[in-house]
């Protein structure tokens, strides 16, 4: 917890050979902190921080997404103020309703509403491309799969590939761009150009992503190239790929 850090606390731990301390900052919105019960402030965060700092230990950060009260503009702030206190790692987790928790009773009462994984996955999937420009690693985006998660979750935007399907929502957004900035014929095939490791999310669960372009009147097939960064898309006519293929 952030309001859980002191200086005395920060010496036993190096002390006792910490490296590293993460806090679950979750939201820098103080009316969402509060609605939630999370029981510190945003103002505690940013201290705290300073004192891991100041102690020479790494730093990490939680974010969560859908808490009670939480909106996408107010995610999007609590982005920009996490990007502002340079955190080593971060972790972003969309709020899963989890049975017999006090959001369950709000649930229930339908005063709460939990983020549909199509909310998720859109605004995540932006948080994701925001963190990496700010090369700021986000090290886990959604909760890891448990039998005790799958047992007692009731709502939410829950899926064990969560990351991918938010990396496969950035590469379909580059594919747009690139494609619209490349200026190909309309129903002339293209192919899209990705990192080798990210072939996978260009082409989406089930071809979702090459199904979308080519309802876009974009034909295309995805292809590596190791000199691309992660999330930068390239799109080039078949014509030309065969040329490059030759050569």
């Amino acid at each position: 917890r952030p309001d859980a850090i002191t200086p005395e606390i920060l010496q036993l731990l190096c002390d006792y050979g910490v490296t590293a301390v993460e806090l679950g900052a979750q939201s820098m919105d103080d009316r969402v902190l509060r609605r939630n019960g999370r029981g510190h402030t945003a103002a505690q965060t940013e201290e705290a921080c300073r004192q891991i700092r100041q102690a020479g230990l790494e730093l990490g950060l939680q974010m969560m997404t859908g808490l009670d009260g939480d909106t996408p503009d107010t995610a999007w702030e609590t982005a920009r103020r996490i990007a502002a206190l340079r955190p080593d790692t971060l972790r972003i987790y969309p709020t899963l309703l989890i049975r017999g928790t006090p959001l369950e009773e709000r649930w229930r009462e339908g005063s709460y509403r939990p983020q549909t994984l199509e909310e998720a996955v859109e605004l995540c999937s932006g948080l994701l491309a925001f963190f990496d420009q700010q090369a700021i690693p986000v090290i886990r985006l959604g909760l890891q799969a448990s039998p005790t998660l799958e047992r007692d979750l009731l709502a939410g935007p829950y899926h064990p590939a969560f990351r991918e399907l938010c990396e496969s929502r950035i590469y379909l957004r580059r594919a747009q761009e690139a494609l619209e900035q490349a200026n190909l014929p309309a129903g002339e095939g293209a192919v899209l150009l990705v990192t080798p490791r990210a072939l996978s999310a260009m082409v989406g669960q089930k071809r979702q992503n090459l199904l979308a372009l080519e309802a876009l009147g974009y034909p295309v097939q995805a292809k590596p190239d190791p000199s691309l960064a992660p999330y930068q898309v390239r799109a080039i006519s078949w014509r030309e790929y065969r040329l490059r293929k030759s050569n």
